[in-house]
């Protein structure tokens, strides 16, 4: 949401600051929020989530960072995901997508509260080895029977 300050940003890797890196002018750009990315960081790696591997996925309304009703952005909006076969190895796929490792529980029936705007997915299918939510089956979401009372959460 908001403003989009910066674009074509072409980093090297060796700068000390994403502002030494060639880019824009700030607040000159061609994208939509469609197009956000993030940088989760780590003692072995650096990774941009680009969304290459599907939607980006956030937890919100718990108690910690660990734990929330599960939302995917997409077309710009972030939006729940039903909780129709939501099950423990879907919630693992989240956690692995966030970072966390180590058991992850699937909580059902707006556990975190329900949620406002649109209720992006439904009937998701994963196996349980994915690495995002995006990777997991999904059969057609145009159609679903959800209300926000059936919003998936997870606890990592």
């Amino acid at each position: 949401q908001g403003f989009i300050l910066l674009d074509d940003v072409t980093c090297v890797g060796t700068e000390l600051s994403l502002l030494d890196c060639p880019h824009s002018d700030w607040g000159q750009h061609d994208c939509s929020h469609a197009e956000d990315l993030g940088v989760r960081c780590s003692p072995e790696s650096n990774t941009v989530m680009d969304g290459s591997l599907g939607p980006p996925v956030r937890l919100v309304d718990g108690e910690s960072t660990k734990e929330g009703r599960v939302e995917v952005l997409l077309n710009g909006q972030w939006g729940s995901v039903c909780d129709d076969d939501w099950t423990d190895r879907d919630a693992a796929v989240v956690c692995r997508q966030l970072g966390f490792s180590g058991t992850a529980k699937a909580r059902a029936m707006a556990y975190f509260g329900e949620g406002h705007g649109p209720i992006h997915l439904d009937n998701i299918e994963c196996s349980g080895m994915e690495h995002t939510l995006g990777q997991c089956a999904v059969p057609d979401t145009r159609i679903h029977s959800c209300w926000h009372s059936e919003d998936a959460g997870v606890i990592c």
